[in-house]
C-alpha cells in the first residue's frame, strides 16, 4: 500500500504569506515572498511594491531548493562558501531552477515535508532569512 503523503493546504499557505507579508511591512522591506508544495510546485506568490524584477524567480527557485534538498537554503550556501562550488551548477543538471542561496526554509509537520517558503529581493540577504524565519515563527511551523 503506497504511504500517504502531505501537502501544504492553500488555507496554510495564504496564512503562512499573510505572516510573511506582514514581516516585511514592519522592517520596511520589499521583496518577492514564494509558498511551494513538497514537490516544489508554486502554490503562492507575492511581489511586494519596489521588489527588483528578478525577486519573484529566485523566490521561487529558493523554495523549490528547499523542498527539494528538504533543508535550508542557507545550508546549501555555506556548502557553497565552504569551496563546494560545482553546487552553482545544479540547475544546469536538472531541469529544475535550483537556488542555493539563504532565505529558503522547508515546511515541516510531524516529520513530513508540507512544501518550502523563500524570500528573495529585500536587498539583504540577511534580511531574507528574517522575514522567512518569522513567518515561520509566527505560524508555529
Amino acid at each position: 500500500m503506497p504511504k500517504e503523503t502531505f501537502k501544504i493546504t492553500y488555507g496554510d499557505a495564504k496564512s503562512l504569506m499573510n505572516a510573511a507579508t506582514k514581516s516585511a511591512f514592519q522592517h520596511n522591506v520589499p521583496g518577492a515572498i514564494a509558498i511551494v508544495d513538497n514537490s516544489g510546485n508554486l502554490i503562492l506568490l507575492e511581489i511586494l511594491e519596489n521588489t527588483m524584477s528578478s525577486a519573484a524567480k529566485i523566490a521561487i527557485g529558493k523554495a523549490a531548493t528547499a523542498a527539494a534538498f528538504k533543508r535550508p537554503t542557507i545550508d546549501l550556501e555555506n556548502v557553497v562558501l565552504e569551496g563546494r562550488t560545482p553546487m552553482l551548477v545544479l540547475d544546469s543538471a536538472t531541469s529544475e531552477a535550483y537556488v542555493p542561496l539563504k532565505g529558503g526554509y522547508p515546511i515541516w509537520h510531524n516529520d513530513e515535508l508540507l512544501g518550502a517558503i523563500a524570500v528573495a529581493g529585500t536587498m539583504d540577504a540577511e534580511m531574507d532569512e528574517v522575514v522567512v524565519l518569522e513567518a515561520l515563527d509566527n505560524k508555529g511551523w
